[in-house]
């Protein structure tokens, strides 16, 4: 009893080692890696006259990395090499992030840019499943938004970082990110190890997620509508805000709070998750981030920019969370697979949201109209969870008795 107690203990100890080097992974690869862009564009086009047009490009070739990652991450046969795949692509991340201040060539740019999506969409895929295998497997599940949380809490940090790091130069934010970056990965590099593999039995006549797994290609649906909506807002919440009649000086504290949001909601969610299954609350996360979304084309205020940041913020990774959990549960044979598909539909949502909302833009001159057709996309996922969970044998899965 002792030595299974002490066994027990060993195995929670390695795998609350590999949440938190999945946790800083994140903070570097989506908080910083991926969407620090956010938060320097601005500053790059004040300085440098980087156009919006380029700016599009830099962001549109980032997406697109990202999804070719999401692709290939999970399908490529990987096994107990995971975890060398991870330091490697944590290094071109943090390589990128740095490098983009040594050039001030455009096409290097979109270079970096694209290599960083790579990195990144490998990281979060391999990480997703590194993580989740390591948790479900010790029976601690409920710690899963806690893996999440890291990107809320990159976006946090590099939102208050950059203000001060760019007070000389658009390069210093992009040198300071790179330095913060490697601080942080020589603190956990040594956590990235492949968890210990133990046979786990399965009860095949009671495997819910077998009688459901239909419910997997709505989900497929929800995560890539998910994907273009919710992009929109977090490429134009700030030069909304910006254009907004004296409200410019809040465009970057309003970013910060869709960080700051996003660090315990993924933990929110989970407990959500844990007692409610996933379909519930990945509705419900949805239909608060149309409202996220829209709120402050409605109050374009200090208040309605601020709950909308709020609302935004504390769902996106709460919903990143949901659905690829749920994926990993129908398809519990395939989890790295799963978790790719999910994150493909989600990176072809998020490449074609910002161009329908360019065109849109162009078109009508105004952030507004984007933001709406946004919040309508986001209405639409909602609809298709809903019929998902309908249409499947059961409407609510406790996620503690899918894993």
């Amino acid at each position: 009893m002792s030595r299974s107690a002490d066994l027990q203990g060993q195995g929670k100890a390695a795998s609350t080692k590999i949440l938190i080097g999945g946790f800083v992974m994140l903070t570097i690869a989506m908080g910083i890696g991926r969407f620090s862009y956010t938060s320097i564009l601005p500053v790059m086009q004040s300085q440098i006259h980087l156009s919006i047009t380029e700016a599009g490009y830099l962001a549109a070739i980032n997406n697109l990395g990202y999804l070719v990652a999401a692709f290939g991450a999970g399908f490529l046969t990987l096994g107990a090499r995971r975890s060398a795949h991870l330091r490697i692509h944590l290094v071109l991340c943090i390589l990128t992030t740095g490098l983009m201040a040594v050039t001030a060539s455009f096409s290097w740019w979109m270079l970096l840019r694209f290599i960083s999506g790579v990195s990144s969409g490998s990281i979060f895929v391999l990480a997703s499943g590194f993580v989740l295998d390591a948790l479900l497997k010790d029976k601690r599940e409920e710690r899963i938004g806690i893996f999440y949380g890291g990107v809320g809490f990159g976006i946090a940090l590099s939102g208050l970082l950059i203000p001060m790091l760019s007070l000389q130069s658009w390069r210093g934010a992009w040198i300071g990110l790179m330095a913060v970056s490697i601080l942080f990965a020589s603190v956990i590099w040594r956590y990235i190890r492949e968890p210990q593999q133990h046979p786990m039995s399965q009860n095949a006549s009671h495997n819910p997620a077998k009688k459901e797994s239909n419910l997997f290609v709505f989900l497929l649906i929800v995560y890539g509508l998910e994907g273009l909506g919710y992009i929109v807002s977090a490429t134009f919440l700030v030069a909304y805000v910006k254009q907004v009649p004296h409200m410019a000086f809040f465009s970057d504290y309003s970013w910060i709070i869709v960080g700051i949001a996003a660090v315990p909601s993924s933990i929110f969610w989970s407990w959500c998750m844990g007692k409610l299954g996933y379909v519930k609350p990945l509705t419900a996360a949805l239909i608060l981030q149309a409202i996220g979304v829209i709120l402050p084309v409605f109050l374009p205020n200090i208040i309605g920019i601020a709950l909308g940041s709020v609302l935004f913020g504390g769902t996106f990774m709460g919903i990143s969370m949901l659905a690829i959990t749920a994926a990993r549960a129908l398809k519990p044979a395939s989890g790295n697979q799963a978790i790719a598909l999910m994150t493909g539909f989600f990176g072809t949502g998020q490449i074609i949201g910002p161009i329908g909302a360019g065109f849109v833009l162009d078109a009508t001159k105004s952030y507004s109209v984007s933001l709406a057709l946004a919040a309508l996309v986001l209405v639409t996922a909602v609809v298709v969870m809903i019929l998902g969970s309908i249409t499947s044998s059961g409407k609510s899965l406790i996620v503690k008795e899918t894993l």
